[in-house]
């Protein structure tokens, strides 16, 4: 069963925190000049991230820790994303170079009873070990706390529970297969830290935990746009956005004003003024289109933009993803084909699909802010253990 254990983290010396967060992973380098340092002791780490989400300031609580390594076949660790081949070996092969994990996986688990920030309440109260604003304006908090009565009570209260991997599928997938190749050279020891994630908790009940888009950038079809759209109508409603194709406000706008139950997204062609707003016409039915789904799935909108969308209308299309509207339009500029900006799925609906033991197509989902690197990282030796 997955559980929770304290580490000896590698994190940034307080008066070097700026230049360490959101840089590029540098581990050895910058243990060895000083900006980061690896902790003596075991500890747990408190992170809260303070932001501006929609209409009002969020701050989501977490807690960083070593998250016991659960196949998904457990039935403990509960994804509802498809990984791909290449997200999972690009992992692996930044896990290998560093020997630890320098990038977390992030973790809901659900706390109705509060008892995860009641354990944190006096860490809370206390002067952070570092502090620091990111510039996307979002405040970064985090608390060493060393206490072993509080990381016994966390261990003993998350044993039983299961937990839901919200964003990082390809870097947990990693992690065991990193796993996997240290236990083939070596039996491990229960509490090896080969044996452990480097995983941030969050309950599910947090206000602070915001859902994003992944916008989707379509390059390699050589579709046209007349024919993609001529085609898409026989399963969608076609709106034409006249001269909004570099308005993110208006588009985005146009999916808020999208029927909530019936899948949409936006439609941008390189080189054209006019945007276009596909919503699925309620007659049609996914799964009567021959799209391999679970039946309370056939709906969302990941399901039907991959599915349904670009992978009839676009052949050859390579997708990558954008939680940035702007960024996305910003990529016709530079080859790519067509942008389709779509809506974030709900944190309930993200739950639904892992309670149902689904999978999303790969880089469906993402969370708001993001997490970023040099917070704290999780250094793998087959010979230490974590309890």
């Amino acid at each position: 069963m997955p559980h929770v254990a304290g580490l000896r983290g590698v994190v940034p010396d307080p008066t070097k925190v700026a230049e360490v967060i959101g840089a590029p992973i540098e581990l050895a380098k910058r243990l060895a000049d000083g900006s980061l340092a690896r902790d003596p002791g075991r500890a747990v780490y408190r992170y809260q991230q303070t932001f501006a989400g929609p209409g009002r300031t969020f701050t989501r609580k977490a807690f960083v820790g070593a998250v016991r390594l659960s196949p998904y076949s457990e039935g403990m660790i509960r994804p509802h994303e498809a990984t791909t081949q290449a997200e999972r070996d690009a992992a692996l092969a930044r896990i290998r170079s560093h020997g630890a994990h320098t990038e977390p996986v992030l973790f809901g688990v659900r706390d109705k009873a509060g008892e995860v920030d009641r354990l944190f309440r006096k860490a809370d109260a206390q002067r952070p070990t570092f502090e620091v604003t990111t510039p996307d304006g979002t405040q970064h908090r985090l608390w060493r706390v060393q206490d072993a009565e509080v990381i016994g009570k966390l261990r003993q209260y998350l044993t039983p529970l299961k937990l839901h991997l919200l964003e990082g599928h390809a870097r947990y997938e990693a992690m065991l297969a990193y796993h996997d190749e240290l236990e083939a050279k070596a039996p491990l020891a229960m509490y090896s830290s080969a044996n452990y994630a480097l995983g941030i908790i969050v309950p599910l009940e947090d206000a602070g935990i915001v859902t994003a888009s992944r916008h989707r950038v379509v390059a390699g079809t050589t579709a046209k746009r007349d024919d993609v759209l001529a085609s898409a109508r026989k399963h969608f409603i076609v709106d034409k956005l006249a001269g909004a194709a570099g308005d993110v406000g208006a588009l985005l706008a146009a999916l808020g004003d999208s029927v909530a139950h019936q899948p949409a997204f936006v439609a941008v062609f390189a080189g054209d003024p006019d945007a276009y707003k596909l919503t699925l016409s309620p007659e049609v039915s996914p799964i009567a289109e021959g799209i391999t789904v679970h039946r309370a799935l056939q709906k969302y909108d990941p399901v039907v933009v991959q599915q349904l969308f670009v992978e009839r209308q676009l052949p050859g299309a390579k997708v990558t993803t954008e939680t940035d509207a702007a960024r996305a339009l910003a990529a016709l500029a530079s080859g790519a084909s067509v942008a389709l900006l779509v809506r974030p799925l709900s944190l309930d609906q993200i739950a639904h699909v892992d309670e149902l033991a689904q999978l999303l197509p790969p880089q469906s989902t993402a969370f708001y802010p993001p997490i970023p690197s040099g917070l704290v990282s999780l250094v793998i030796d087959p010979d230490e253990d974590l309890a």
